[in-house]
């Protein structure tokens, strides 16, 4: 495999993923990574435990996450954003059981950050700040940038892949908030 893929982290997205991870989990990433730029077998069994860790459900947007991993480590952006799509929805769901005037304050068709701005009460600070540092350096970048500077990529292998373990764990965070949108991981409530 051709080991010229930038293996870089933008500070802020590191500093977020050291907020949310454990040391284990980034020592995880790390190994991953290697495994996704080394033999096209390492890189196999990278991307089937990532595709384990993900998840399958809810088909959509998870179904889509889990075909672009297996376009790794050439292609990054729609992870990201897929990753990103998860999140979206399960805030909107949250939302949606917790806020009495939904199609008022809280909206299917609002963006994430307009989202959590609107439910900065209900999330507290904690998570509202992790939150709004996920849509903005990980979330609204994959969907809406498409310059990639100096990189090959807008974001490097080792960026998708540590998007990936924040998904799992802000997702962890969101479904114990909230049943409806537990009910929408396991794909028993449709939007």
């Amino acid at each position: 495999m051709d080991n010229n893929f930038d293996l870089s982290i933008n500070k802020n997205i590191l500093d977020l993923s050291r907020d949310i991870l454990s040391s284990l989990e980034i020592n995880e990433v790390d190994v991953l990574v290697d495994q996704l730029t080394e033999s096209r077998d390492s890189c196999d069994r990278a991307i089937m435990f990532l595709q384990n860790k993900i998840g399958r459900i809810p088909k959509r947007p998870l179904y889509y996450l889990n075909y672009e991993l297996t376009l790794l480590p050439d292609q990054t952006r729609d992870i990201v954003r897929y990753a990103g799509d998860y999140v979206d929805h399960l805030i909107k769901h949250y939302a949606h059981e917790r806020t009495r005037f939904f199609k008022k304050f809280c909206s299917h068709s609002l963006s994430l950050g307009t989202n959590i701005k609107n439910i900065k009460k209900l999330l507290g600070p904690e998570l509202y700040n992790i939150l709004y540092r996920y849509n903005k350096l990980i979330y609204v970048p994959a969907k809406h940038d498409f310059g990639v500077g100096n990189r090959p990529h807008l974001f490097s292998v080792k960026e998708a892949v540590i998007v990936c373990y924040i998904t799992v764990n802000l997702a962890k965070k969101i479904i114990n908030l909230s049943k409806e949108a537990e009910a929408y991981s396991k794909q028993q409530f449709y939007c």
